[in-house]
């Protein structure tokens, strides 16, 4: 299994996601073995991509992945949905909307139940991410449950994290403003061509300010893929820096 990870096989990712999910026995040797792999030429970065129901999630990382596919690059996306009460495994709404991007062999995507773990993702999501980038992967996009709530537990094991807002979300960051600059590195207003964008933006702006960084904050509208290209350029920049 870990020479086919070591060659990207999609059987041996597969096989070890299985057992990182089911918490199996040889789950504590494989995570070994895989720290000790060397790190791939890969550029691998991940992101984790948060956000309430409806902000439009999955249309973002659909876009994302067909630009990061566009310059040749391998991309894997996690999404975690919500457990299904009546089987305990994945609705799998978001890999039906990103078939097309299943289509394609330099896309691997796996859904995953979050099984009732908190905080938006799966407690395999972890190690799962740290496979597909010692297997060579240049990104890994994780999509987080949003079932009526934001989720921040990705935030302590990506590289780069994108709240993704739509304009009708001011009530809710308004209550979180105290705590706005520690949830992510980059905000997006996704669906931005509805009214209120332009208030949303002001009010990030006003609330982000001070100290020495303020997260950058994008508009987009992701079905249109418009507003894509500088949010791929920052995952870029992300990249470079970890050379």
């Amino acid at each position: 299994m870990i020479q086919g990870i070591k060659k990207g096989e999609v059987r041996s990712l597969a096989q070890a996601i299985s057992i990182f999910e089911d918490n199996a026995p040889l789950k504590a040797r494989l995570l070994t073995k895989l720290r000790s792999l060397p790190r791939p030429l890969a550029c691998g970065v991940s992101i984790g991509i948060t956000g309430s129901a409806g902000s439009g999630k999955s249309t973002l990382i659909a876009a994302l992945a067909k630009m990061m596919r566009r310059d040749r690059k391998k991309v894997a996306v996690i999404a975690v949905d919500p457990t299904s009460p009546k089987t305990g495994g994945a609705f799998l709404g978001d890999r039906i909307r990103m078939q097309e991007l299943a289509e394609d062999p330099g896309v691997f995507i796996r859904s995953m139940a979050s099984r009732g773990a908190r905080g938006g993702v799966n407690r395999a999501a972890k190690d799962t991410a740290q496979l597909f980038l010692k297997a060579g992967y240049d990104f890994v996009l994780i999509e987080t449950v949003g079932a009526g709530q934001l989720d921040y537990e990705v935030t302590r094991f990506v590289d780069l994290t994108f709240l993704v807002l739509t304009p009708e979300a001011g009530d809710e960051m308004q209550f979180m403003k105290a705590g706005l600059r520690e949830l992510a590195d980059a905000f997006v207003i996704n669906k931005s061509d509805r009214p209120g964008a332009q208030v949303m933006e002001g009010f990030l702006k006003q609330a982000l300010t001070g100290g020495k960084s303020a997260p950058a904050i994008f508009k987009t509208i992701a079905e249109q893929k418009k507003g894509i290209e500088p949010l791929y350029q920052l995952i870029c920049r992300c990249c470079r820096e970890q050379k």
